[in-house]
């Protein structure tokens, strides 16, 4: 989508006004980042009615959300033998991760079919899915632009979309998990604000979702 305005605004302002480290540094300029940070995953949190800020974690679009899942969670979750049930209109950020995974562990790809233009029941599917003890992603990156999301209702266990298709910059996504499920993921990549403390010889990662 085109960048309204007001978003060009916002993004002229911080490059110009409060371009610093977030969660980085004691200084003006890097509170100044941070806070707008933050309240821009409040933000995240009423658009999506989730419970919490701590559900919320920022990536760099819909795929790379997706492929934390798939790694974070998916990879010591997923064994030999263990099925991964896919829509058949999935868009190709929605299916390479899995076959990376279906790869790795020996897993098998289910596809369930799906006619294009119609509304997939979510809600029905995630009741459907957890009868039976299976997790829940949406890529909800078509939805959240169109259509209320309240991730409460649906139930999903997880929930990605991406910054650009409701007018707001390029190079952000958003992974929305539920508390337990993020608390089981383990870290998809390294660098400094994972962590809460590191040695020589030990990582120790910080909480959900800055992990």
């Amino acid at each position: 989508a085109q960048k309204p305005q007001v978003v060009l605004d916002a993004i002229q302002h911080a490059y110009s006004q409060e371009y610093a480290n977030v969660h980085r540094g004691l200084h003006f300029l890097s509170n100044a980042a941070t806070d707008a940070y933050e309240n821009a995953r409040k933000i995240v949190q009423r658009f999506l009615n989730a419970p919490s800020t701590d559900n919320i974690v920022f990536t760099s679009n819909t795929t790379a959300a997706i492929n934390t899942v798939a790694y974070g969670f998916g990879m010591p979750n997923i064994g030999e033998g263990d099925e991964i049930v896919l829509s058949i209109m999935e868009h190709h950020s929605n299916i390479v991760p899995w076959h990376f995974i279906r790869e790795r562990q020996g897993a098998n790809l289910v596809w369930v079919p799906n006619a294009l233009g119609t509304v997939t029941p979510i809600k029905e599917i995630v009741r459907i899915a957890h009868a039976r003890g299976i997790p829940v992603l949406v890529d909800g990156s078509q939805s959240a632009v169109h259509m209320p999301i309240d991730v409460q209702d649906l139930d999903c266990d997880f929930f990605v979309f991406t910054g650009h298709k409701v007018y707001g910059p390029s190079g952000i996504g958003v992974l929305y998990g539920k508390k337990d499920m993020l608390e089981r993921m383990r870290p998809f990549m390294g660098g400094g604000e994972m962590i809460e403390e590191v040695t020589q010889d030990i990582v120790t990662y910080n909480d959900p979702p800055h992990r």
